[in-house]
């Protein structure tokens, strides 16, 4: 009985201590990453779902574009009622000289058939519909990969802002105990008299200010872990690994990727081209149109009174192939102004592939001098930090030997507490500085 005992504690000894290596080995994930976080948006936002049907949208209105080409069969049914008799068919001089008396009549006619209609010429309209149509298509696949380098972006920048805010609060929590111990020593030194009142107080008065910060900061976490969650479509957001990003040199974050290959500035040009060819398109309703007409079909009816079969039900076959042509002579100003308008369309878009390139090359400048600044602030923060530490270092020695008052000291942890920040601020900005170029250069979804 012992024996199971000793076997029991050293199996349950031996899966507790399974258990601690698996959850704090290095390496070990425990939270959600930031690939994860990219992934699980591009898979379950509905907004870029949304976009991936315009695309699908796109590709129906092709389809149907090409399928005009090839015309179309109607079936047809009609009954109406006349006056006087009418024949079934037309009447020709052989069948009247044949049985006259015998050619079906009808007061009540009815007909029914199938007719095929397919256009010949249209000024080359429809070759035009296709052809705006297959750009709409590379449209709607030009805007459906520029959502997702924004979600990508979004996604990141939320992730990385929600760390930053962590290690802001984490700090400031630090910061806080770290008054919190003060107070309790001034405290001491107050009731023996080694300080005044009014040191107590002062500490007091920075202890509160503080954990008002760690409160607002965590207050700002949750509505930014809301934000992601809805980003993600999932209900919460747990904890975040964190990213590391290596400070790269800033001439090492240019790209020199011709902004003309580009999503963003591709989409300006295949719109510039819609509207020249609704330009083209509108140009054909000056030229006539030609349309193939076939029909086969049955005539049928009761033969009328006045017919020697009276009330007997008579059918005829019916077929015909026809050609027509229409030519528009005057509209009255209408193609005129529907011309006037394509043309005044394709001068917006010239506007906006200019405007797009201009801002393009723009934003592109600004991204890389935001790296260099975070960059540089990064390098700077980490030197303050480094000062402020041991400035703090000496007024403690020099308050705990009352060479220094209570100011100095609170002075030179306040200026600690800003160097951390920066610090933070400056590591956290130069990886969204570097997330906003890949966003520009729509490289999101590579990294």
């Amino acid at each position: 009985m012992g024996d199971m005992k000793r076997i029991i504690k050293i199996t349950l000894l031996l899966t507790g201590m399974m258990i601690y290596v698996v959850a704090f080995s290095p390496g070990v994930s425990t939270g959600l990453t930031l690939d994860e976080a990219v992934a699980l948006a591009l898979k379950n936002n509905p907004n870029l779902q949304k976009q991936q049907l315009n695309q699908a949208l796109s590709e129906e209105e092709l389809s149907g574009e090409k399928a005009q080409r090839f015309g179309r069969f109607d079936v047809i049914a009609d009954y109406g009622h006349y006056n006087n008799p009418r024949t079934l068919i037309p009447l020709t001089p052989m069948a009247i000289l044949g049985d006259p008396e015998a050619v079906p009549t009808t007061e009540d006619f009815f007909n029914t058939g199938i007719m095929y209609e397919v256009a010949l010429f249209t000024g080359f309209a429809l070759q035009r519909s296709v052809e705006i149509a297959e750009l709409e298509k590379e449209m709607a696949g030009a805007a459906f990969k520029l959502s997702q380098e924004q979600l990508i972006y979004n996604v990141k920048t939320l992730y990385i802002n929600i760390l930053s805010l962590k290690a802001h609060k984490k700090a400031q929590s630090e910061y806080y105990k770290a008054l919190q111990n003060l107070y309790r020593d001034i405290t001491l030194r107050v009731k023996v008299g080694r300080n005044a009142r009014v040191d107590q107080l002062k500490a007091a008065a920075d202890q509160e200010s503080v954990r008002v910060k760690v409160r607002r900061t965590s207050g700002q976490i949750k509505i930014m872990k809301t934000t992601l969650a809805v980003l993600l479509n999932t209900e919460t957001i747990g904890t975040l690994e964190d990213s590391h990003m290596e400070m790269r040199a800033p001439d090492e974050t240019r790209n020199n990727k011709n902004i003309y290959a580009l999503d963003r500035y591709r989409s300006t040009v295949l719109d510039l081209e819609k509207s020249t060819k609704l330009i083209e398109k509108s140009s054909s309703s000056y030229y006539p149109e030609v349309f193939l007409n076939g029909y086969y079909g049955l005539n049928f009816g009761p033969n009328d009174s006045s017919n020697v079969n009276d009330g007997d039900w008579e059918n005829e076959d019916v077929w015909q192939v026809v050609v027509n042509l229409k030519w528009t002579l005057f509209d009255f100003g209408r193609r005129k102004s529907v011309k006037q308008k394509a043309a005044i369309l394709k001068q917006q878009s010239l506007k906006e592939q200019l405007t797009v390139e201009l801002e393009l090359k723009r934003a592109l400048e600004e991204a890389v001098v935001n790296i260099e600044l975070a960059l540089d602030d990064f390098h700077s923060a980490e030197t303050e930090l480094a000062l402020t530490r041991e400035t703090e270092s000496i007024e403690q020695l020099r308050y705990d030997k009352g060479a220094a008052d209570i100011n100095d000291l609170l002075y030179a942890k306040a200026r600690n507490q800003v160097a951390i920040s920066r610090s933070i601020e400056a590591r956290y900005s130069y990886q969204n500085s570097r997330f906003y170029l890949d966003y520009l250069l729509e490289n999101g979804e590579k990294k």
